[in-house]
């Protein structure tokens, strides 16, 4: 018996670093760093195959973001189909954003198109959540960024995985199930 595990032990230790390097070949697979021109054509190609929703996070608004979001073939396609897009968003104040004029204005165009507001006080997280299966964070406003004359230093992480959406989720964004519904 004892053989038997110190048989099974050191097949496990033989397969340690087998199963490491398959880790790490499916993150390299399921996980991308996009720029924020890279960033806007991984999201029209995921609103593209969207099944049910997209979350998206963005603290701060752009008007022609915004517009152009909400022009895009992708996005009428989704919301003519019935499926959902929520955009969580600063409040229209001074004291939330640069130019609360500006910004609610943006808000205004957002619900005219049928995509669903929700105002939150102080906060800078940015990401997307597409189904329950993708989620995007990093340093991109998704309704604010330009890139007209320059690509800015900002980025994203795609991720493939519903366990990391369920993670991060949980840990970070207590309303999620609120907001969607």
């Amino acid at each position: 018996m004892i053989n038997m595990f110190r048989d099974i032990i050191k097949k496990r230790l033989e397969k340690g670093p087998i199963l490491k390097k398959l880790r790490e070949e499916f993150f390299k697979a399921t996980t991308q760093i996009l720029d924020p021109d890279e960033f806007i054509l991984a999201l029209r190609k995921d609103l593209e195959n969207l099944n049910d929703y997209a979350l998206i996070i963005s603290p701060f608004l752009n008007m022609i973001a915004v517009e152009k979001f909400c022009n895009l073939r992708e996005t009428n396609d989704v919301l003519n189909k019935g499926k959902k897009i929520v955009i969580i968003t600063r409040k229209s104040d001074p004291k939330e954003v640069e130019d609360p004029r500006e910004h609610k204005e943006c808000i205004e165009i957002l619900r005219k198109n049928n995509i669903k507001v929700i105002e939150k006080s102080k906060f800078h997280f940015k990401a997307v959540i597409i189904d329950d299966s993708i989620i995007y964070v990093g340093s991109i406003n998704p309704l604010q960024i330009l890139t007209l004359r320059y690509i800015p230093a900002d980025y994203m992480l795609r991720f493939v995985s519903e366990a990391l959406v369920d993670e991060i989720t949980e840990r970070f964004i207590p309303e999620y199930q609120e907001w969607l519904r």
